[in-house]
């Protein structure tokens, strides 16, 4: 925690160029992908089903995230879909050991519960990705056929009841053109268990989809969301942050708050939307030095358009803007959240 928060001040008070200080990691485990939803692809467009995957093995795993572990104090492991790495038990297993301050998995949850043992022992929070209760459009968007929604639904519900749970469950919602009327029974599905909701505009690319933008039930779902976390239900994101969602306003990007690390152990600079390598995190000693290097070999951080409305991207933005008002904010709604979650729990 010490050192986020060092960092996390660096980027407030300081944020001088040539100076790399991340508060969260992104490990991408594998880009291997048993699903087909017509979202999900890197920020050039590209399906992660489509990229050339060549996961490294389970001990070159554990020593990138150990690699990872000497510059940043928390880790998302993401994908692709994490959980189809062959060693993934292996990675998990490894994780308590390296002593993250959280760590987060996502995942679609069709392979979750020979996982869960493990998961109870590594992880602070599992995300897991749904978009919708209609079976139909769900079974289409997986591509895997009838009746993958119910088997990720009994997934959910046996991690969800695991005995003693150890982490938070939140569901990540892509907020896309078709599902925005079925979004409110989600909403409710998830606060009846104590799930917190994720929600998040459908990017084409970095740029929201067009059809979201000056979309009056884009912006009522969004409204449905900010009156929920003001009666304290589990919702991802301040209240600012919602707004800005709501109304997909330009925001200023730090993407140097962030590490982001491909299934090979490649850093992005200065971003994974933009998707420069600019070195191996197992070669870094000094990640100053490598942002230095990107910054000759690729030049400094661009100045972007109104693009990325990512919970990261904005989430980072929002809480350099004004780290006490999201901070004693953020406190407070996150008290009441995680009372309503324990209730989920029992």
């Amino acid at each position: 925690m010490k050192g986020s928060v060092h960092n996390f001040l660096q980027h407030r008070f300081a944020n001088q160029a040539g100076l790399w200080y991340p508060v969260v990691s992104v490990y991408y485990l594998t880009y291997a992908c048993n699903f087909r939803c017509p979202y999900f692809s890197d920020g050039s467009g590209q399906p992660y089903h489509a990229i050339k995957n060549t996961a490294p093995k389970g001990d070159e795993v554990v020593e990138i995230l150990r690699s990872i572990r000497k510059f940043c104090e928390n880790l998302v492991i993401t994908g692709g879909e994490p959980l189809l790495h062959g060693d993934v038990e292996q990675v998990l297993r490894a994780l308590p050991a390296m002593k993250f301050d959280h760590t987060i998995l996502t995942t679609n949850g069709e392979r979750l519960p020979p996982f869960l043992p493990a998961m109870q022992e590594s992880l602070s929070e599992l995300v897991i990705s749904l978009d919708t209760l209609n079976a139909e459009r769900a079974d289409r968007n997986f591509g895997r056929g009838e009746g993958m929604l119910r088997k990720i639904l009994d997934n959910l519900e046996e991690a969800r009841t695991l005995p003693k749970r150890r982490f938070d469950i939140v569901i990540s919602a892509v907020v896309t053109p078709d599902n925005l009327e079925e979004l409110y029974a989600l909403s409710e599905f998830c606060w009846e268990r104590g799930l917190k909701l994720a929600a998040c505009p459908q990017l084409q690319g970095v740029k929201v989809h067009a059809e979201l933008h000056e979309n009056e039930a884009y912006r009522r779902f969004f409204d449905h969301l900010l009156a929920a976390k003001r009666k304290g239900r589990p919702v991802q994101g301040t209240i600012r942050y919602l707004e800005c969602m709501r109304d997909l306003q330009r925001f200023d990007c730090h993407p140097f708050t962030m590490l982001v690390v491909s299934p090979q152990g490649d850093v992005f600079y200065p971003c994974l939307e933009i998707g420069h390598h600019v070195g191996k995190i197992q070669e870094v000693d000094d990640l100053h030095a490598l942002r230095r290097a990107g910054e000759e070999r690729f030049g400094p951080q661009p100045q972007c358009g109104n693009q990325c409305h990512s919970a990261c991207a904005l989430g980072f933005s929002k809480a350099l803007e004004a780290p006490m008002h999201e901070l004693v904010a953020e406190g407070y709604w996150a008290a009441r959240e995680k009372w309503a979650m324990w209730r989920g729990r029992s």
